[in-house]
C-alpha cells in the first residue's frame, strides 16, 4: 500500500511542481510544506484492509466518524514519503458520493491561511475556495484545485486537529 501511495505522491509532485512554474509568486508556492496525504477508497470493507495494511506501519493510527464516514489518521512509524510526508489519511467515501479512489488530496502547512488570499486573488487562473468542517469550531482551511487533484492550504497540522477534537471531547466529559 505504502508503494502505491509514494508512486501516486510523485506524480501528485509532478502536478504540483508545474502549478508552482505557472504562478507570479512562486516562492510564497515553493514555501507550502507537505504535511499529509489523503487516500479515499470506496467502501468500509477496503477502508478496514489498507488501515490494517498500515497498521504494522504506524505509531499512531486515529480514527474518527466524519460527514457519515471512517477516516482514519495514519502517523507512521518508520519511514515517510516523499517530502517527508509521514501522515496519512485513509477516507472513505462520503455516503452517495461516487468520487475516484485513490489520491484526493496533500494538505500543505501554511501558518497563515488567512495571509494566502491575496496571493490567490492575483493569481488569475487558481480556482480556489475556503473550505471547513462541523467538527472544530474555527477550523478551515483553502482548497485549490489544479490538474483534476486538489492542495488544502492548512495553519494546522492533522495532528492539531486530533488532539482539538480530542481536546473536545474531553471537555464533555468533564464538565
Amino acid at each position: 500500500m505504502i508503494e502505491e501511495i509514494q508512486t501516486a505522491l510523485t506524480s501528485y509532485e509532478s502536478k504540483w511542481q508545474t502549478f508552482i512554474d505557472a504562478r507570479t509568486d512562486e516562492q510564497f508556492f515553493k514555501q507550502l510544506r507537505m504535511t499529509a496525504v489523503g487516500w479515499k477508497v470506496a467502501d468500509r470493507e477496503t477502508y478496514d484492509k489498507v488501515v490494517a495494511e498500515l497498521h504494522d506501519q504506524a505509531n499512531h493510527i486515529i480514527e474518527t466518524w466524519m460527514n457519515g464516514r471512517w477516516v482514519a489518521k495514519v502517523l507512521l512509524r518508520d519511514k515517510s514519503l516523499s517530502n517527508g510526508v509521514t501522515i496519512i489519511k485513509i477516507m472513505q467515501r462520503r455516503p452517495g458520493s461516487d468520487d475516484a479512489v485513490g489520491l484526493d488530496h496533500v494538505d500543505f502547512y501554511s501558518p497563515s491561511v488567512a495571509a494566502c488570499e491575496p496571493i490567490l486573488k492575483a493569481e488569475k487562473d487558481i480556482r480556489w475556495t475556503h473550505e471547513s468542517n462541523d467538527i472544530i469550531e474555527g477550523y478551515g482551511w483553502i482548497s485549490i484545485w489544479f490538474d483534476n487533484t486538489e492542495a488544502k492550504l492548512k495553519s494546522d497540522t492533522v495532528l492539531d486537529i486530533v488532539s482539538a477534537e480530542l481536546q473536545q471531547a474531553n471537555k464533555r466529559i468533564t464538565s
